[in-house]
């Protein structure tokens, strides 16, 4: 088994106990033979500061001091690749690390954990991942902005907005050849749902469209598509298979055994995957 996202111990998210001596410890107890270990890098947040919900500016610095003690370990038995976890930032396909930086590890691990930014509709408001209000926004006032907010989704409409991740996500695979593996993806649309856009009033098969040059590129680039435990459109994966997209499954492990994303639940992301090529 292959697990190309679990987080360190230099994070604010990942446990202490997350150093690569445990972290290989837990891969061989769980079956795991090859891994990625993951540092966030996130050059700049949507809210211009240091700070932003679970993320903190992080750069240069913070990259070397992970990859020295990564370095520094000998694996005993599990294969292991150096990577970042960064943020998609617009449908150019800028992301949150500088190109320098990347050459530095051997996977980008490519997110959205929030709204990108999209000609027809800059990013001007914040949720956090789970579609809570950010807490600047969480007043009466911040309530009317939602609802401009809301106005304007609806006005570029959900299709616009599923073509635009599209199109991120393609830009970015083509400008920075170290992206491998779009990170946590299942349906590839949580972010929109989550800023309020109608993805549902997009049938699955006009999605599935959308979606075909983004699978046919991933195919012909190699890169990975993440699946974690809540799984994915059966026909959606169906035709991403169709078209030799690969497909990699994770826990999002930012613990070992207990706790919140623990590495031991990837077993849950690979029964997913399990039963889905089994439909």
């Amino acid at each position: 088994m292959k697990d190309f996202h679990v987080h360190y111990h230099l994070d604010a998210c990942g446990h202490e106990e997350m150093t690569m001596p445990n972290i290989e410890r837990a891969c061989i107890e769980l079956g795991i033979d090859e891994a990625a270990v993951l540092k966030h890098y996130s050059q700049q947040l949507p809210n211009g500061k240091n700070d932003w919900a679970a993320w903190h500016v992080q750069g240069s610095a913070e990259l070397d001091k992970f990859l020295d003690e990564y370095k520094a370990y000998q694996p005993k038995q599990v294969v292991f690749h150096s990577g970042v976890e960064t943020e998609l930032l617009n449908d150019d396909g800028d992301i949150n690390i500088p190109l320098c930086d990347q050459e530095k590890v051997d996977i980008v691990q490519l997110s959205i954990h929030f709204m990108i930014s999209t000609k027809k509709l800059p990013l001007e408001f914040l949720l956090y991942p789970n579609g809570a209000f950010s807490p600047e926004f969480d007043t009466a006032d911040g309530q009317k902005q939602w609802k401009d907010w809301l106005d304007k989704v609806n006005t570029v409409g959900a299709e616009y907005l599923i073509e635009a991740t599209v199109s991120g996500y393609m830009n970015a695979i083509k400008r920075f050849p170290k992206v491998r593996s779009l990170a946590h993806m299942d349906n590839g649309l949580a972010h929109l749902y989550n800023y309020g856009a109608d993805v549902d009033s997009v049938s699955i098969s006009r999605r599935i469209e959308i979606f075909e040059p983004l699978m046919k590129l991933m195919s012909d680039r190699g890169v990975n598509w993440e699946l974690t435990a809540g799984g994915m459109n059966k026909d959606m994966f169906k035709r991403a298979r169709e078209l030799g997209v690969n497909f990699t499954c994770t826990a999002d492990g930012h613990q070992l055994y207990n706790g919140w994303g623990p590495l031991a639940k990837h077993i849950d992301a690979e029964n997913t995957l399990n039963k889905l090529m089994n439909m």
